[in-house]
């Protein structure tokens, strides 16, 4: 189908050499080749009914219906299995489509039938090649020949059509009759019609046109028995000039045989008498032979000896042959074996430089990894002795921590004292509303806001004491002693007491 659609698009625009003239002929023609393309055995009804359909709205032209006829026929070439399905849409068309005037300048009448028969006449003519007069059929295009055997298959569709009047099939056989170049295509065409039609005693009608194209195809069939009688003939008469031949070159050799038969005679009692004279050559000759077997007979004892020799001798040939040839295996067996020793001896001495060349390189990567070896064991010595220097700086440090343990106990038992202190200073003053000395910063000699205690075991106002100690100082600023540490430990008690006198 999808053939069909490419070779109904390819004469969409031109057909039968005319072109169309308005837009509603292009419409109809369109349609009708949209129709056709989708044309099948189950929709063949509905299909036939919308083209007579379209075409009859359309008031049919010359155009419209050439067209028409060239998609039918070019589909009908390219699809081989829509044959009867497009001689049956044909023969619909013969009956459905009314008459209409042709594109000819007289303005008469014409019909669909007329077109497509038409039509028909001209492929068939296309199709004859056009070269030569005495060149056989051989040479005919076989794109031709398929168009001529499709286009004849199509008329035979169409004649076997049980709807089809007696005129048309007048005039389907009148097609078959036209006269074609060369003659012989009349034949193939008759041939062929009838080998597509077949049996037509389903048709019962019969006419003097049908007669006539029986009577040339049965004079086609007497003609080439004819012809071949006439070869068979030829071959007969040749066959007969061949055995006359022989039969004279028979007898000339028969007498030459009579002439050779009496030299033949003479020749034979010539060889008698000499048969008689050797006789007696052959008496004396068996005298001769009996000394001579005598002799023979010795001869043959002396051979015999020599045979036995000989033999011997063979014998020994031959086991020194066979000798020969099991050394000379051995030795091909030896140098074969040699070889592959040799081979091995080589594949050896390589692989014995490269474990030199291995080892050398071994003993470069060893002294390399001793070289490491005595750098990390360098690197392990230092790296333990600074471990034990900071163990015993650990165990110093334990000591400074244990110590100042100690000395935190003591400022916390000041601090208990000093509370207490505190408390009883507080109850002393508290109706003088002095501050104590101990509020006093012993750097500043004001009233502390933060106190805290240091190492010493003083107070002192915490800014004081730390800027103290920025300024580079590690002694006490009370009895400038060397501190332990710079730690200080807020005084918590010290500091409610300074509020609460506030």
């Amino acid at each position: 189908m999808e053939a069909r659609r490419s070779l109904a698009h390819m004469n969409s625009q031109t057909s039968y050499g005319v072109v169309g003239n308005s837009n509603e002929e292009k419409r109809v023609i369109e349609k009708a080749r949209s129709l056709l393309n989708w044309l099948t055995e189950r929709n063949f009804d509905k299909i036939k009914d919308e083209i007579v359909q379209t075409i009859i709205r359309a008031s049919p032209s010359a155009f419209v219906i050439k067209s028409l006829v060239c998609f039918i026929l070019d589909m009908a070439m390219v699809d081989s299995t829509a044959n009867v399905l497009f001689a049956r849409l044909s023969v619909h068309l013969f009956q459905s489509l009314p008459p209409f005037p042709s594109a000819d300048c007289h303005g008469e009448i014409t019909t669909f039938e007329r077109l497509f028969l038409c039509k028909c006449r001209m492929e068939l003519e296309h199709s004859s090649p056009e070269t030569d007069r005495h060149a056989p059929l051989v040479y005919v295009d076989e794109s031709d020949c398929w168009r001529f055997i499709k286009t004849v298959r199509l008329l035979a569709e169409i004649f076997k059509n049980r709807m089809l009047s007696k005129t048309t099939r007048q005039s389907i056989i009148q097609v078959l009759m036209n006269p074609i170049f060369p003659p012989e295509r009349n034949t193939d065409s008759m041939n062929c019609f009838l080998s597509f039609v077949g049996v037509l005693a389903d048709f019962k009608f019969c006419d003097e046109n049908f007669k006539q194209l029986l009577q040339n195809s049965r004079a086609v069939e007497l003609e080439s028995s004819y012809n071949e009688q006439v070869t068979l003939r030829k071959e007969a008469e040749d066959a007969l000039a061949r055995n006359e031949g022989e039969r004279d070159l028979m007898k000339r050799l028969l007498e030459s045989y009579k002439e050779d038969k009496c030299k033949l005679h003479l020749h034979a009692q010539g060889l008698e008498q000499k048969y008689q004279n050797e006789s007696k050559l052959r008496k004396e000759t068996e005298c001769a032979l009996a000394i001579e077997r005598e002799s023979i007979a010795k001869v043959r004892l002396r051979l015999e000896t020599l045979e036995n020799e000989h033999n011997n001798l063979r014998l020994k040939a031959e086991e020194l042959e066979s000798n020969y040839t099991d050394e000379l295996i051995l030795r091909k067996e030896s140098e074969v074996s040699l070889d592959k020793e040799r081979n091995e001896l080589e594949a050896m001495t390589q692989v014995f430089e490269i474990c030199k060349t291995e080892q050398e390189n071994l003993t470069s990567q060893v002294r390399t990894w001793q070289d490491k070896y005595d750098q990390e064991l360098s690197v392990r010595k230092e790296t333990e002795d600074s471990l034990s220097r900071q163990k015993e700086e650990l165990e110093i440090v334990k000591g400074l921590l244990e110590a100042y343990n100690q000395e935190a106990d003591a400022m916390r038992e000041e601090r208990d004292s000093a509370l207490q202190t505190v408390q009883e200073l507080t109850r002393k003053h508290l109706e003088e509303r002095q501050p104590p000395p101990s509020f006093y910063c012993p750097i500043t000699q004001e009233v502390m806001k933060d106190p805290h205690f240091a190492a010493d075991g003083f107070t002192y106002e915490a800014e004081a004491i730390k800027k103290w100690f920025s300024t580079g100082h590690e002694t006490s600023p009370m009895t400038n002693l060397q501190l332990p540490h710079r730690n200080l430990v807020p005084n918590r008690a010290l500091r409610s007491a300074i509020q609460d006198l506030i």
